[in-house]
Order: structure tokens, then C-alpha cells, then sequence
């Protein structure tokens, strides 16, 4: 186990390379000067072409881009993600102190998604074409089909502004305050409906095995045949969706950020694209891609604890 472990950390550099070769070159391809875009966010500041070509300097924007390239990659072995364009502050320090806010909300959002997206799908499962299956499967094809910028503003308006059932204020108050929510509600809406969907099918597949006929014909409860014998093996591929999942809203969802004014990574990266600051463009996406590569890490070490045929 310990040289697969050493394998697959070693794996993960070339794929971090890989991309840090995709952000950068996109980075660099998209339109409009980072350094005229800062001047022009200060509206009490009336840039020279001097003080252009100044700033140019200082960031090194006036290298060759094979020199940035090497240049920014040594500093990211290092650790260091180069300093915000805009607010001139370090890069990596800025991600590290919303990225808190956005684990919180998306903890709590796995959490929930867990708690909830499983049940239901053994649930739909276990009432196979009964009213209770196919209001749970009719549910979360509608949360697959609708999209989540169509129907995230439409419960906000419908349960805050319509109905008045939550007080949701704008911003963040932290973890244990009911704004969170609305936020968790919507962050959890399609990962809901892909996790209900994959394990009412795994456990339909799984319960057409010889094994789990022969725990029945033994006498075994169906409930005792669902929970020792079929859930084993028909999570599986749920948690390599979840493995996924949970980075994507751990990392925080960018528009659900952007709707409660939640100060958190997407809300920050989303402002880099804005501003154009491709220095913090870059941090964010390279530490999103991170996340990615662990949460699958993570993933394959978790398989030969639900599955014993799975070895490392």
C-alpha cells in the first residue's frame, strides 16, 4: 500500500504541470491588459504610459512568456502563487482565507447530501415501480434536467421573496446561522440527483446477484439482505461520484456564492475573471485542480475498504 501511496502522489506532478501549461497559456490568451484593467479600477489614479510600462516590469509581464512560464512554475514549487495584480497581496494567502467559509458550506452540504441521497435511493430501490419510486425518481430527473441558475433564483424568490418562510440575510454569518440554509439547499440540488439516481440503480443491479438469492432463500429480512449484503457492493460507484462531488462543493459553488454574497473561493475566483488579475485566476483554478487530484486520491484508499476485491 505504501509504495501505491508513493506512486500515485508522484502521479499527481506531471498532471499538475499539465495544467498549470493549460492555466497559464489561457490565462495569458485572454483578451484585455491586467495592468491598464488595475489603473482603471483606481478612479483617482490616471495611469501614464510610463507607469504602465512600470508595473509591466515589476510583475515581469514584459518577459518573454517562456520565461513567465519557468518563472511562475519554480515559484509554485516553492509555494508561492505569485501576488494579486490588483490588490497586490499574495496570492495564496488571499485563497487560503476565504477557501475556510467555502469548506464550511460545503461540508455541510455533503453532509446533508449523504444523509439524504443515499436513503432515498435504497428507498426507490427497495419500492420499485410503487408511487414512492417513481415520486423519487420523478424528482430527481427534474433536479437533473432543470438547471441550477434556473432553479436556484426561482426557490429564492419562491420560499424568501414570495413566501417569506426564511429570513436570509446577504453575506455570510458564519456556519451556525440560518442563512446557510438556502445556500446548502441549493449547492446540493444536482449532486442530489445523481447520487439518488446511482443507488437506487446499484442496488437493483446488485440485489439480481446469486449471493443476495441465496441470503433470501437462507431467510434472511430484507432489510438485514439491503444493509449487509447489497449496499456493500452497490455504493461503490457513489462514492466515487461523491469523491467529486465533495470538491466541487467544498471549493464552493461559484454562483450560489454569488447570489447570497458569500465571500468564499468561487466568489473569489469569479472576481479574478472579472478583474482579469490572472495571477489569482491562475492560484484559484491550480488549487481547485489540486483539491480534485486528493479527492480522488482519497477515493481509490476508501474502494478496498467497501469492496475486498479492490487491492491496492
Amino acid at each position: 500500500m505504501l509504495k501505491y501511496l508513493i506512486m500515485r502522489v508522484l502521479g499527481i506532478i506531471p498532471l499538475l504541470l499539465v495544467v498549470l501549461v493549460i492555466i497559464f497559456t489561457l490565462g495569458h490568451m485572454a483578451p484585455g491588459d491586467p495592468i491598464e484593467m488595475m489603473y482603471e479600477s483606481m478612479e483617482t489614479v490616471v495611469a501614464t504610459e510610463e507607469m504602465v510600462e512600470r508595473a509591466r516590469a515589476r510583475l515581469g509581464l514584459d518577459q518573454p512568456l517562456h520565461v513567465q512560464f519557468i518563472r511562475y512554475v519554480r515559484n509554485v514549487l516553492r509555494g508561492d502563487l505569485g501576488d494579486s495584480i490588483v490588490r497586490s497581496r499574495p496570492v495564496l494567502g488571499m485563497i487560503l482565507k476565504v477557501f475556510p467559509i467555502s469548506a464550511q458550506v460545503g461540508l455541510l452540504a455533503f453532509v446533508v447530501l449523504v444523509v439524504t441521497g443515499i436513503p432515498l435511493g435504497v428507498l426507490a430501490a427497495v419500492k420499485q415501480n410503487t408511487a414512492v419510486d417513481y415520486f423519487i425518481v420523478g424528482g430527481s430527473l427534474f433536479l437533473r434536467t432543470v438547471p441550477v441558475y434556473v432553479l436556484a433564483p426561482l426557490l429564492f424568490i419562491i420560499l424568501v421573496l414570495r413566501l417569506d418562510v426564511m429570513n436570509v440575510p446577504y453575506g455570510w454569518k458564519g456556519i451556525t446561522h440560518p442563512n446557510v440554509i438556502m445556500p446548502t439547499l441549493m449547492l446540493i440540488l444536482f449532486p442530489l440527483a445523481v447520487v439518488i439516481r446511482q443507488m437506487r440503480v446499484g442496488i437493483l443491479e446488485v440485489a439480481e446477484n446469486d449471493y443476495v438469492r441465496t441470503a433470501r432463500a437462507k431467510g434472511l429480512g430484507e432489510r438485514q439482505v439491503i444493509l449487509g449484503h447489497v449496499m456493500r457492493n452497490a455504493i461503490t460507484p457513489v462514492v466515487t461520484s461523491l469523491g467529486l462531488i465533495v470538491t466541487g462543493l467544498i471549493t464552493g459553488s461559484v454562483f450560489v456564492e454569488q447570489i447570497f454574497g458569500i465571500p468564499g473561493y468561487g466568489n473569489l475566483f469569479v472576481t479574478s475573471l472579472i478583474q482579469r488579475d490572472y495571477p489569482l485566476m491562475m492560484g484559484c483554478t491550480l488549487f481547485g485542480a489540486f483539491l480534485i487530484m486528493m479527492s480522488n486520491l482519497i477515493v481509490d484508499f476508501v474502494y478496498p475498504f467497501l469492496d475486498p476485491r479492490v487491492t491496492l
